[in-house]
């Protein structure tokens, strides 16, 4: 006989059944409730089986010696046996498909990932003391759809409102999550691709600026008003410093405003902060209109440098 019936007829015997690892199944409200006998088998009647659940559940030593008496096998043999088919359905319990119990119901792992059982409507073949005590019980059969066996030996699951609606909330957070999961791993390439198509060479046309050295006998007022009396004269041009940033912030923004079609340059003095700009040619007059343009154009307050 199979491991599985033994289980049903040890816990319609017994009343109470441990499952190494699994959990402790009683039998509650059997004589209290009608059930089903036919033909040396019994069916347990609706929520008859209680289910504690416990994986730190131990061998239950009164099965051991249940099954060995079944089989005629040693008590080590039968131990041996019954941690192969626990083992085999942990297996299935963990890669969240049912394992079914022939005689009781199936197992599933819940919400919580934790065991959870739903009792079946399977006949458990009992034994002759347990078929002449509820022998007096009579009752007329009624074709059940849940009695159709499936291959494997799994048994179809009788459909609730409730497990329904717990399978459409799993798919639910099965496909937000692997949206949420797509879209970061979406993200990160994106920053990756174009961290890595930044070129390479762009620092290399980056100059440091030098302050010229001025002679020390030079008067510095008198250098400044004749530099503003050229710049007046000749119209020179003059830098709009669009922003001032460190030094990735200052190649991402570079490359953006060049997409745009916008002349802009880099230069440095230390390798580490950056000034983003643009060569305007004109009067000096209309500097303030063009910072204030510039401002209004890229969101951030701009500035003049003369050349």
């Amino acid at each position: 006989m199979k491991i599985a019936q033994l289980l049903g007829q040890y816990l319609l015997q017994n009343k109470k059944m441990q499952l190494e690892g699994i959990g402790e199944f009683v039998l509650d409200n059997f004589y209290e409730n009608p059930f089903e006998h036919e033909k040396g088998k019994i069916r347990l009647p609706d929520n008859a089986i209680h289910f504690v659940p416990d994986k730190k559940t131990p061998e239950d030593a009164g099965l051991i010696a249940f099954i060995a008496g079944q089989t005629g096998k040693l008590k080590s043999l039968a131990s041996s046996d019954l941690e192969d088919y626990l083992d085999i359905g942990k297996q299935l319990l963990n890669v969240s498909k049912q394992f079914y119990i022939e005689g009781l119901g199936t197992l599933f792992l819940d919400d919580h990932n934790e065991y959870d059982f739903v009792q079946g409507n399977a006949l458990i073949a009992a034994s002759p003391a347990e078929e002449a005590h509820h022998k007096k019980y009579t009752f007329k059969k009624e074709e059940r759809p849940d009695d159709i066996s499936f291959e494997g030996g799994y048994q179809k699951r009788a459909k609730s409102t409730v497990n329904t609606l717990r399978r459409a909330l799993i798919i639910f957070a099965l496909v937000l999550g692997l949206t949420i999961l797509g879209g970061v791993v979406y993200y990160f390439t994106r920053e990756w691709q174009f961290n890595k198509s930044q070129p390479t060479n762009v620092l290399e046309n980056i100059r440091p600026v030098i302050p010229e050295q001025k002679s020390a006998n030079a008067d510095s007022s008198a250098s400044g008003a004749d530099s503003l009396n050229t710049f007046l004269q000749t119209g020179n041009s003059y830098k709009v410093i669009i922003e001032t940033s460190k030094r990735q912030r200052a190649l991402s923004r570079y490359e953006e405003i060049l997409k745009m079609g916008h002349d802009v340059h880099l230069s440095t003095t230390d390798s580490l902060t950056f000034k983003l700009y643009t060569i305007i040619t004109g009067p000096l007059a209309d500097t303030a209109r063009s910072r204030d343009s510039i401002s209004i154009f890229f969101g951030r307050p701009a500035r003049i440098e003369l050349e």
